[in-house]
């Protein structure tokens, strides 16, 4: 992995706000519609398969996660779109038939978050979140079930600052975007802090490539890649 351009399609005058990698290598993209908005399904090479358009209450969708085990996808809601939003993870469920395709989503997660950002999932299937405003990492099993909570706010090793990207390696160990110290820290999956794995300015986004490479883009645009870690 070296960073080449491979290629781009449209998708017309809207806008993608998060995307994720499914069944099948295929894409998911939500894509905001002002008072509603649409998540697609396109092939790698940019082929629409499947369009669903949701009207639900709340605005905006921050992040989005592909959960392997259940064949389902993951959402992470704001209502009002700003700090103090309350942390709310759906169930996106997509039913197809021959005349359209239905767009089913049931939130979970109450646990006093404010301002959800990224998702991610492990090969357990428990699920992640980013609890950007209160500092810490949301977790929760399976099913969706709260579990527990790692991190708080502050400058040392092991705390956080307003987390945003999030993801999990494939031996387990969970990785965040620590945006306002402007760092990458390594948890176990029970929160444990591992190390700091480096100082990026702004760090927003993080995920893990295909031969073990960890990948940021940061506030500026910027995208780094680390091949080991």
């Amino acid at each position: 992995m070296k960073g080449g351009f491979l290629r781009s399609f449209s998708l017309g005058n809207m806008e993608p706000s998060a995307v994720c990698m499914g069944h099948n290598d295929t894409l998911w993209v939500v894509l905001d519609r002002g008072s509603k908005f649409d998540i697609r399904q396109y092939s790698k090479e940019g082929h629409d398969l499947a369009k669903f358009t949701c009207s639900i209450k709340y605005k905006m969708v921050y992040g989005i996660a592909w959960h392997k085990l259940s064949d389902r996808i993951i959402l992470t809601l704001a209502i009002l779109g700003h700090r103090q939003d309350p942390v709310k993870v759906a169930w996106f469920s997509p039913t197809y038939t021959q005349e359209s395709a239905t767009c089913n989503v049931s939130t979970f997660g109450s646990e006093g978050g404010r301002f959800p950002q990224l998702v991610t999932v492990d090969q357990k299937g428990n699920i992640f979140v980013a609890d950007h405003s209160n500092s810490r990492i949301l977790k929760y099993d399976k099913n969706g079930v709260y579990l527990s909570s790692f991190g708080s706010k502050g400058r040392k090793p092991g705390n956080l600052y307003n987390p945003s990207g999030i993801c999990v390696d494939s031996l387990g160990r969970v990785i965040v975007a620590d945006f306002w110290n402007s760092q990458l820290e390594m948890f176990t999956a029970e929160g444990e802090h591992i190390h700091t794995i480096a100082y990026i300015k702004l760090p927003m986004q993080v995920a893990t490539g295909g031969e073990g490479q960890l990948v940021v883009s940061n506030r500026y645009g910027f995208v780094t890649i680390f091949p080991k870690y």
